[in-house]
């Protein structure tokens, strides 16, 4: 078939197998950098929850119980050697040092601060480390640092692609430049855009796209395709990482909670009223967790779309007034109001439970961060198309730095974070309001938070 084809042809389809080859070459070495990004920034965000979590021993506990649990009261000084073994077994490193004086761990010498860096160690001409450095002041005089070398994973990643470059890419790569010279040649100017972009990309995915023409062509199909693969990558990545840090954040705190407790029934053992009183606790920490994990599974399944089987047409007013006239109570007992004003006959399609939970996850917000004494309003008016469903309260509001990040999963501001909850509240409402082709706005330069949400109604 291909004796067939003329000159110009042939050349035009070794050009499309060559810039098909270029484009995944470099999403490749996009995807590897990506990964490699992505493991090397949860590295840090471990060490530095990590250096929290040996302040906080060392306070409680002491010194002794903090080499106990890193397992360093038991060891010698380690020299080169040794220290060598253990960077090359992925190992962590450890310096105890007093007034200047080393107690315990690695001989070697390195620089660390505060803040988890990396950086490389030079042992000799055939021997560097990328390593993750910290120090972890403990006292005036006392400090531990941490070096724990570029995590398994990152360097695999890294090696593999780095042979993948080397025995596939470059030698495929030169054999289709050598055939498609003339191509290159003519289309020079686009393909050093095309590079120039690709570079950029690498080093920053979410700062730039592909540029892309008003005519149709193969390369703009190309480009588009890379473009939304791209968005589609930056979300992936911010959501997994939101959702990574909310989790790891959420479920540590209980569960050391947990663990401490049963360390203490070990020592109370023998006093009925103490064991009930840790069990009780427990019970609470672990009951705050699940809570956790079951408000992500709601979350999922409503994002998912499957509530939509279950729409049917709702009288939204009848909905508001019989939610709001069960609150009433709960409001007065907390020493602050709930005022209601709807239009009656309003209709909506959707999953009754949904709206419901929409509804109590805002009230529960107002009764929750509201003064006493606050009032606090739920409001239905209907326009052309559409109903404006407004729930606020006159109290201190959102801070403006906390405005953009409410509907965040996991986020919780600074006014919240001694609260209980997990901040996946606001994130549950968002996306009923998706599900359901509502818009919802979080009012700004208002007394207290005021929501408004716009739902499609059904006439």
């Amino acid at each position: 078939m291909i004796k067939h084809l003329k000159p110009y042809d042939f050349v035009n389809a070794l050009v499309i197998t060559g810039v098909l080859f270029i484009l995944s070459s470099s999403l490749f070495a996009l995807g590897a950098g990506f990964v490699v990004h992505s493991i090397s920034q949860s590295q840090v965000e471990e060490l530095n929850a990590f250096s929290t979590e040996i302040k906080e021993q060392f306070q409680e506990h002491g010194l002794d119980w903090l080499l106990d649990d890193l397992e360093l009261d038991q060891r010698p000084v380690w020299n080169r050697a040794e220290s060598l073994v253990r960077l090359d077994e992925h190992d962590n490193l450890f310096k105890v040092v007093q007034s200047g004086v080393l107690l315990l761990g690695s001989e070697l010498i390195f620089d660390a601060d505060d803040v988890a860096t990396w950086q490389t160690l030079s042992l000799g001409s055939d021997q560097e480390f990328e390593l993750l450095t910290l120090r972890v002041d403990l006292d005036d005089a006392l400090f531990v640092t941490i070096l724990q070398p570029r995590s398994y994973e990152a360097t695999l990643v890294s090696s593999a692609f780095l042979q993948w470059y080397a025995f596939v890419s470059l030698p495929l790569l030169g054999g289709l430049f050598t055939l498609v010279l003339i191509r290159i040649f003519q289309q020079q100017k686009q393909t050093a855009q095309i590079k120039s972009t690709l570079l950029q990309i690498a080093k920053s995915p979410d700062s730039k796209r592909l540029p892309v023409s008003k005519k149709q062509s193969r390369e703009n199909d190309i480009a588009n395709s890379i473009n939304m693969m791209l968005d589609d990558i930056t979300d992936l990545h911010g959501t997994m990482k939101t959702m990574s840090v909310g989790i790891a954040h959420d479920l540590k705190t209980p569960l050391s909670r947990v663990a401490n407790r049963l360390q203490s029934m070990q020592h109370d053992i023998s006093d009925p009223s103490l064991i009930e009183t840790h069990l009780t606790h427990a019970s609470s920490d672990l009951n705050s967790v699940i809570s956790t994990f079951n408000n992500l599974v709601r979350l999922n399944s409503i994002e998912s779309g499957q509530h939509k089987d279950r729409f049917i047409k709702i009288n939204l007013s009848d909905l508001i007034d019989d939610l709001a006239q069960s609150y009433e109570p709960v409001f007065e007992d907390s020493g602050r109001t709930l005022v209601r004003s709807t239009v009656s006959e309003v209709y909506c399609v959707g999953d009754p439970d949904l709206i419901s939970q929409l509804i109590c996850n805002l009230l529960e917000n107002a009764l929750e961060y509201s003064d006493t004494g606050a009032q606090v309003w739920v409001r239905l008016q209907s326009h052309t198309g559409s109903a404006l469903l407004q729930i606020g309260d006159d109290g201190p509001g959102i801070p403006e730095v906390d405005q953009p990040h409410v509907f965040d999963r996991f986020y919780r501001g600074d006014i919240s974070r001694g609260r209980p909850g997990n901040g996946l509240g606001l994130s549950i409402v968002q996306a009923i309001c998706q599900v359901h082709g509502a818009n919802l706005t979080l009012l700004t330069n208002q007394t207290g938070a005021v929501f408004n949400i716009e739902v499609p109604i059904s006439k």
